[in-house]
């Protein structure tokens, strides 16, 4: 047991800030000693855990999990292909509930993480205040009572999670209306890895394109998710949406983004709603127009047309 010998190592160490496990067999006793060797280190300035593809199993992991809770500095947890299911997610849980750690990126896909243990996550991940990328690829027991659970945590205003990975788990068109739904006032999610999930239809990806840039009216427009950037190599992508992911990625900030989907999916504003504020409104329309003029993206943008447009209206209605 190796790790029994190198307690005085952990226990003695100032500056063991990595610690990585890859394609390790590990028994209960290993585990062990693990768990002892990691809760008995005086050092607490490790920042980054990894087991990968250990596959030791899910009780054994509760135990490496609680200790690993006694390093608040910990940024970095990969727990993929570690055997983890609905326990080391309880475990985990109370981790994430500490508010002082500092855990930023969080790997625990190729487990068997069930619907309860998404639950049990996502009730913790709202205390998670630094955690900015999650993965959860290759669950496949999840199903779509698990990703409504997540999908709160996505609508939570405390959400700062800027990374999903969701690959190969399976999620049909009801997951992703799920995410769509919860991603409508979400201003912090840039990248969520759909890829390798066939059973998405035209309809899942319909509503994430009226996610991204809702054309019903202007103010939805305004109000639609200019954030979220890339879903990662997913099947072929309506053009529609490729489009908004796009523009989201460019350079351009969110008020312009928004000013440019307003552009390009209206051609002429309903401006009845303004007209009980006179002539006094029709200024800012015209200013608002001179303001798109200057939009550095290249499209059709017409202002001229729109602001003889908008005069008219007033002109013709007041």
């Amino acid at each position: 047991d190796i790790f029994q010998f190198m307690v005085p190592f952990f226990k003695n160490n100032n500056t063991l800030t990595k610690l990585k496990l890859d394609d390790c067999e590990m028994g209960a006793d290993v585990c062990r000693s693990l768990s002892l060797a990691l809760g008995g280190c005086k050092n607490i300035s490790l920042k980054r855990f990894a087991l990968i593809n250990c596959e030791i199993g899910d009780e054994p992991l509760v135990g490496i999990i609680l200790a690993l809770s006694m390093h608040p500095q910990l940024e970095e947890l990969g727990l993929q292909g570690s055997g983890m299911g609905r326990n080391g997610c309880v475990a985990l849980a109370t981790l994430l509930r500490w508010r002082a750690t500092e855990l930023h990126t969080l790997n625990l896909s190729y487990n068997g993480i069930d619907d309860e243990g998404v639950e049990a996550l996502t009730l913790a991940l709202a205390n998670s205040r630094h955690l900015h990328t999650l993965a959860l690829s290759s669950n496949s027991s999840i199903s779509i009572r698990g990703w409504w659970a997540l999908s709160t945590f996505l609508s939570a205003p405390s959400s700062n999670l800027q990374e999903l990975f969701l690959a190969c788990n399976d999620i049909g068109d009801e997951g992703v209306v799920a995410f769509a739904s919860a991603l409508t006032k979400n201003r912090a999610l840039k990248k969520l890895s759909l890829y390798k999930n066939p059973s998405i239809t035209a309809g899942g990806w319909a509503a994430l394109s009226k996610l991204l840039c809702d054309a019903t009216s202007v103010n939805k427009t305004f109000l639609s998710n200019h954030k979220l950037q890339d879903l990662v190599r997913p099947y072929r992508l309506p053009s529609d949406l490729v489009s908004s992911l796009n523009l989201n990625s460019s350079e351009a900030g969110r008020n312009q983004i928004a000013m440019i989907k307003i552009l390009k999916h209206h051609n002429d504003f309903d401006l009845q709603p303004l007209f009980e504020w006179d002539f006094k409104v029709l200024p800012f329309v015209i200013s608002w127009l001179d303001a798109a003029s200057m939009c550095t993206i290249d499209f059709e943008k017409n202002i001229r047309r729109r602001k003889l447009s908008s005069i008219y209206q007033f002109v013709r209605d007041m």
